[in-house]
Protein backbone atom coordinates (compact mmCIF):
# COMPACT_ATOMS: atom_id res chain seq x y z
CA UNK A 1 0.00 0.00 0.00
CA UNK A 2 1.71 3.55 -1.15
CA UNK A 3 0.71 6.54 1.16
CA UNK A 4 1.13 10.02 0.29
CA UNK A 5 -0.17 12.89 2.18
CA UNK A 6 -1.83 16.06 1.80
CA UNK A 7 -1.34 18.56 4.85
CA UNK A 8 -3.41 16.62 7.35
CA UNK A 9 -5.23 14.34 5.49
CA UNK A 10 -4.29 11.41 4.56
CA UNK A 11 -5.14 9.65 1.32
CA UNK A 12 -4.45 5.76 0.97
CA UNK A 13 -4.93 3.09 -2.27
CA UNK A 14 -5.98 -0.24 -0.31
CA UNK A 15 -8.18 -3.09 -1.09
CA UNK A 16 -10.78 -2.65 1.35
CA UNK A 17 -14.31 -3.15 3.18
CA UNK A 18 -17.50 -3.28 7.02
CA UNK A 19 -20.24 -5.12 8.24
CA UNK A 20 -20.32 -6.91 11.79
CA UNK A 21 -18.55 -10.61 12.17
CA UNK A 22 -21.84 -11.82 13.04
CA UNK A 23 -23.21 -10.49 9.23
CA UNK A 24 -20.74 -12.88 7.35
CA UNK A 25 -20.67 -16.63 6.91
CA UNK A 26 -18.86 -18.79 9.11
CA UNK A 27 -14.87 -17.88 9.66
CA UNK A 28 -12.89 -20.64 8.17
CA UNK A 29 -10.41 -20.47 11.22
CA UNK A 30 -11.68 -20.33 15.09
CA UNK A 31 -12.40 -16.46 16.52
CA UNK A 32 -11.12 -16.34 20.01
CA UNK A 33 -11.53 -14.02 23.03
CA UNK A 34 -8.40 -12.02 24.27
CA UNK A 35 -10.08 -9.54 26.10
CA UNK A 36 -14.00 -9.06 25.89
CA UNK A 37 -13.58 -9.11 21.94
CA UNK A 38 -12.55 -11.99 19.58
CA UNK A 39 -10.03 -12.40 17.09
CA UNK A 40 -10.16 -14.86 14.17
CA UNK A 41 -7.08 -17.35 13.39
CA UNK A 42 -6.78 -19.80 10.83
CA UNK A 43 -4.20 -22.62 10.98
CA UNK A 44 -3.70 -25.21 8.39
CA UNK A 45 -0.65 -28.08 8.36
CA UNK A 46 1.60 -29.60 10.80
CA UNK A 47 5.00 -29.35 12.33
CA UNK A 48 7.35 -27.03 13.94
CA UNK A 49 8.22 -24.17 13.84
CA UNK A 50 4.83 -22.62 13.44
CA UNK A 51 4.80 -20.12 11.20
CA UNK A 52 2.39 -16.67 11.83
CA UNK A 53 1.47 -14.06 9.26
CA UNK A 54 0.65 -10.16 9.77
CA UNK A 55 -0.54 -8.84 6.67
CA UNK A 56 -0.37 -5.15 5.65
CA UNK A 57 -2.60 -2.24 6.63
CA UNK A 58 -5.85 -2.66 4.35
CA UNK A 59 -5.67 -6.18 4.23
CA UNK A 60 -6.99 -9.38 6.08
CA UNK A 61 -6.39 -12.59 6.22
CA UNK A 62 -7.89 -13.69 3.05
CA UNK A 63 -4.86 -12.09 1.30
CA UNK A 64 -2.72 -14.50 2.12
CA UNK A 65 -4.40 -17.72 2.27
CA UNK A 66 -2.67 -18.97 -1.17
CA UNK A 67 0.56 -18.65 0.47
CA UNK A 68 -0.52 -20.10 4.01
CA UNK A 69 -1.77 -23.55 1.83
CA UNK A 70 2.01 -23.82 -0.05
CA UNK A 71 3.76 -23.11 3.24
CA UNK A 72 1.13 -25.29 5.24
CA UNK A 73 2.14 -28.23 3.04
CA UNK A 74 5.54 -28.50 5.57
CA UNK A 75 4.47 -26.80 8.89
CA UNK A 76 1.87 -25.59 10.70
CA UNK A 77 0.96 -22.48 9.51
CA UNK A 78 -1.67 -19.41 10.83
CA UNK A 79 -2.58 -15.95 9.63
CA UNK A 80 -5.13 -14.13 11.82
CA UNK A 81 -7.62 -10.74 11.05
CA UNK A 82 -6.23 -7.88 13.34
CA UNK A 83 -9.09 -6.47 15.37
CA UNK A 84 -11.84 -4.70 12.77
CA UNK A 85 -10.13 -7.09 9.65
CA UNK A 86 -12.29 -10.33 8.49
CA UNK A 87 -14.03 -12.17 11.07
CA UNK A 88 -11.89 -10.48 14.06
CA UNK A 89 -14.10 -8.09 16.13
CA UNK A 90 -13.06 -4.40 16.88
CA UNK A 91 -10.72 -3.37 19.58
CA UNK A 92 -9.62 -1.15 21.72
CA UNK A 93 -8.44 2.15 20.73
CA UNK A 94 -5.36 3.20 19.99
CA UNK A 95 -4.53 0.88 17.31
CA UNK A 96 -1.02 0.81 17.84
CA UNK A 97 2.00 -1.73 17.23
CA UNK A 98 2.28 -2.96 20.99
CA UNK A 99 -1.63 -3.42 21.80
CA UNK A 100 -1.26 -5.21 18.61
CA UNK A 101 1.66 -7.30 19.80
CA UNK A 102 0.32 -8.03 22.85
CA UNK A 103 -3.19 -8.85 21.66
CA UNK A 104 -1.53 -11.66 19.38
CA UNK A 105 0.55 -12.58 22.11
CA UNK A 106 -3.29 -13.62 23.64
CA UNK A 107 -4.07 -14.92 20.53
CA UNK A 108 -1.27 -17.51 20.43
CA UNK A 109 -1.91 -18.76 23.90
CA UNK A 110 -5.86 -18.93 23.79
CA UNK A 111 -4.89 -21.04 20.38
CA UNK A 112 -2.42 -23.32 22.03
CA UNK A 113 -0.05 -22.51 19.82
CA UNK A 114 3.46 -23.60 20.97
CA UNK A 115 6.97 -22.00 19.63
CA UNK A 116 9.41 -21.39 18.19
CA UNK A 117 7.53 -19.28 15.78
CA UNK A 118 8.87 -18.00 12.60
CA UNK A 119 7.12 -14.66 12.12
CA UNK A 120 6.27 -13.02 8.83
CA UNK A 121 5.01 -9.54 8.32
CA UNK A 122 3.98 -7.80 5.52
CA UNK A 123 4.11 -3.24 5.36
CA UNK A 124 2.45 -1.98 8.77
CA UNK A 125 2.69 -5.82 9.95
CA UNK A 126 6.67 -5.87 10.41
CA UNK A 127 5.97 -3.19 12.76
CA UNK A 128 3.83 -5.26 14.78
CA UNK A 129 6.21 -8.85 14.15
CA UNK A 130 9.03 -6.80 15.50
CA UNK A 131 7.46 -5.65 19.08
CA UNK A 132 6.44 -9.08 18.89
CA UNK A 133 9.51 -10.63 18.28
CA UNK A 134 11.64 -7.93 20.59
CA UNK A 135 9.26 -9.15 23.74
CA UNK A 136 9.45 -12.51 22.91
CA UNK A 137 12.83 -13.41 21.72
CA UNK A 138 12.84 -16.80 23.14
CA UNK A 139 9.70 -17.97 21.11
CA UNK A 140 11.00 -16.34 17.77
CA UNK A 141 13.32 -18.37 15.49
CA UNK A 142 13.10 -16.47 12.30
CA UNK A 143 11.78 -13.39 10.88
CA UNK A 144 10.36 -12.41 7.03
CA UNK A 145 9.59 -9.27 6.57
CA UNK A 146 8.12 -8.33 3.18
CA UNK A 147 8.38 -5.10 2.23
CA UNK A 148 7.79 -3.72 5.40
CA UNK A 149 7.40 -0.48 7.09
CA UNK A 150 10.82 0.85 8.26
CA UNK A 151 10.12 3.47 11.75
CA UNK A 152 11.60 6.23 9.97
CA UNK A 153 9.86 6.32 6.58
CA UNK A 154 7.22 9.32 7.19
CA UNK A 155 10.44 11.60 8.29
CA UNK A 156 12.32 10.44 4.86
CA UNK A 157 9.65 10.68 2.53
CA UNK A 158 7.77 14.02 4.11
CA UNK A 159 4.80 12.17 5.01
CA UNK A 160 2.50 13.54 7.40
CA UNK A 161 0.75 11.89 9.87
CA UNK A 162 -1.98 12.56 12.42
CA UNK A 163 -0.34 12.67 15.96
CA UNK A 164 -3.53 12.14 17.50
CA UNK A 165 -5.51 9.19 17.10
CA UNK A 166 -8.59 10.73 17.52
CA UNK A 167 -8.18 12.74 14.12
CA UNK A 168 -9.96 9.71 11.96
CA UNK A 169 -11.88 11.65 10.55
CA UNK A 170 -9.45 13.77 8.61
CA UNK A 171 -8.40 9.97 7.09
CA UNK A 172 -9.32 9.77 3.80
CA UNK A 173 -9.51 6.03 2.13
CA UNK A 174 -9.97 5.58 -1.64
CA UNK A 175 -10.63 2.10 -3.03
CA UNK A 176 -8.10 1.08 -5.20
CA UNK A 177 -9.83 -0.43 -8.54
CA UNK A 178 -10.49 -4.01 -8.74
CA UNK A 179 -10.10 -6.42 -11.85
CA UNK A 180 -12.16 -8.26 -11.25
CA UNK A 181 -16.46 -8.01 -9.54
CA UNK A 182 -16.29 -8.86 -5.86
CA UNK A 183 -18.98 -11.13 -4.59
CA UNK A 184 -20.96 -10.37 -1.41
CA UNK A 185 -19.16 -11.68 0.95
CA UNK A 186 -15.79 -9.97 -0.41
CA UNK A 187 -17.44 -6.39 -0.37
CA UNK A 188 -18.51 -6.78 2.84
CA UNK A 189 -14.64 -7.73 4.10
CA UNK A 190 -13.68 -5.07 2.58
CA UNK A 191 -16.07 -2.49 3.54
CA UNK A 192 -15.03 -3.23 7.10
CA UNK A 193 -11.41 -3.24 6.54
CA UNK A 194 -11.95 0.92 5.83
CA UNK A 195 -12.81 1.19 9.35
CA UNK A 196 -10.11 -0.86 10.59
CA UNK A 197 -7.38 0.90 8.13
CA UNK A 198 -8.60 3.90 9.55
CA UNK A 199 -7.97 3.76 13.25
CA UNK A 200 -4.83 1.98 12.50
CA UNK A 201 -3.74 4.83 10.41
CA UNK A 202 -4.55 7.63 12.70
CA UNK A 203 -2.19 5.55 15.28
CA UNK A 204 1.09 5.06 13.21
CA UNK A 205 2.81 7.84 14.42
CA UNK A 206 2.54 6.54 17.62
CA UNK A 207 3.12 2.40 16.08
CA UNK A 208 6.80 4.19 14.70
CA UNK A 209 7.67 5.82 17.74
CA UNK A 210 6.80 2.27 19.79
CA UNK A 211 9.49 0.51 17.01
CA UNK A 212 11.93 3.58 17.58
CA UNK A 213 12.19 2.65 21.30
CA UNK A 214 12.05 -1.18 20.87
CA UNK A 215 14.83 -3.44 22.61
CA UNK A 216 17.12 -4.90 20.05
CA UNK A 217 15.65 -8.45 18.25
CA UNK A 218 16.85 -11.61 18.73
CA UNK A 219 19.38 -12.36 16.50
CA UNK A 220 17.61 -14.63 14.56
CA UNK A 221 17.64 -14.94 10.92
CA UNK A 222 16.14 -12.35 9.17
CA UNK A 223 14.83 -12.51 5.64
CA UNK A 224 13.80 -9.06 4.05
CA UNK A 225 11.84 -9.18 0.77
CA UNK A 226 11.64 -5.45 -0.77
CA UNK A 227 9.94 -4.82 -3.73
CA UNK A 228 11.41 -4.09 -7.14
CA UNK A 229 8.37 -1.98 -8.93
CA UNK A 230 8.33 2.38 -7.58
CA UNK A 231 4.76 2.74 -6.18
CA UNK A 232 5.62 6.65 -6.36
CA UNK A 233 5.20 6.97 -10.20
CA UNK A 234 3.42 9.87 -11.52
CA UNK A 235 5.29 12.03 -9.16
CA UNK A 236 8.15 14.63 -9.75
CA UNK A 237 10.45 13.20 -7.65
CA UNK A 238 9.53 9.34 -7.93
CA UNK A 239 12.79 8.36 -8.29
CA UNK A 240 14.35 10.06 -5.42
CA UNK A 241 11.75 8.35 -3.09
CA UNK A 242 12.23 5.08 -4.33
CA UNK A 243 15.62 5.40 -3.51
CA UNK A 244 14.99 6.37 0.22
CA UNK A 245 12.63 3.50 0.29
CA UNK A 246 15.43 1.20 -0.97
CA UNK A 247 17.80 2.63 1.63
CA UNK A 248 15.15 2.24 4.49
CA UNK A 249 14.69 -1.61 3.43
CA UNK A 250 18.47 -1.88 3.39
CA UNK A 251 18.64 -0.60 6.84
CA UNK A 252 15.96 -3.22 8.05
CA UNK A 253 18.29 -6.14 6.94
CA UNK A 254 20.59 -5.12 9.43
CA UNK A 255 18.28 -5.28 12.46
CA UNK A 256 20.34 -8.75 12.96
CA UNK A 257 23.51 -10.59 11.78
CA UNK A 258 22.18 -13.23 10.00
CA UNK A 259 20.33 -12.05 7.10
CA UNK A 260 19.24 -11.65 3.41
CA UNK A 261 18.04 -9.09 1.21
CA UNK A 262 15.85 -10.34 -1.42
CA UNK A 263 14.21 -8.08 -3.72
CA UNK A 264 10.72 -9.06 -5.93
CA UNK A 265 11.87 -7.47 -8.99
CA UNK A 266 8.39 -7.53 -10.47
CA UNK A 267 6.49 -6.42 -8.32
CA UNK A 268 5.36 -3.57 -6.23
CA UNK A 269 4.16 -3.57 -2.85
CA UNK A 270 1.85 -6.40 -2.85
CA UNK A 271 4.13 -8.84 -3.59
CA UNK A 272 2.23 -11.08 -1.37
CA UNK A 273 0.01 -11.03 -4.96
CA UNK A 274 2.63 -10.54 -7.38
CA UNK A 275 5.31 -12.60 -6.59
CA UNK A 276 4.00 -15.17 -3.88
CA UNK A 277 6.33 -17.51 -4.66
CA UNK A 278 9.53 -15.62 -3.21
CA UNK A 279 7.85 -15.67 0.16
CA UNK A 280 6.78 -18.83 0.15
CA UNK A 281 10.41 -20.11 -0.78
CA UNK A 282 11.99 -18.03 1.77
CA UNK A 283 9.38 -18.99 4.69
CA UNK A 284 10.23 -22.73 3.66
CA UNK A 285 13.87 -21.76 3.20
CA UNK A 286 13.85 -20.80 7.22
CA UNK A 287 11.54 -23.84 7.92
CA UNK A 288 14.15 -25.97 5.97
CA UNK A 289 16.81 -24.68 7.88
CA UNK A 290 15.44 -25.27 11.40
CA UNK A 291 14.12 -28.26 11.30
CA UNK A 292 17.59 -29.36 9.75
CA UNK A 293 19.41 -28.03 13.34
CA UNK A 294 16.77 -29.79 15.59
CA UNK A 295 17.31 -33.07 14.06
CA UNK A 296 20.86 -32.72 14.26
Amino acid sequence: MSVNSISTVIFLCLFLSSAYASEYPKAPGVRYDVGGYKLHMLCKGHGQPVVIIDTGLGDDSTAWFDIQNNIAKHTRTCVYDRAGYGWSDAGPQPRTSVRIANELETLIHKAKLDGPFILVGHSFGGYNMRVFAASHPEEVTGIVLVDASHENQYEKLNIKLPQNYDRKRNIIILPKPSGTPLNAEQSMLKERAINAARTEISSLYQSALQVKHLRHLPNVPLIVISRGQSEWQGQKDAENREKIWVHLQQDLWKLTSHSQHLFAFHSGHDIHLHQPDIIVNAVLDMVSTHQGQVMH
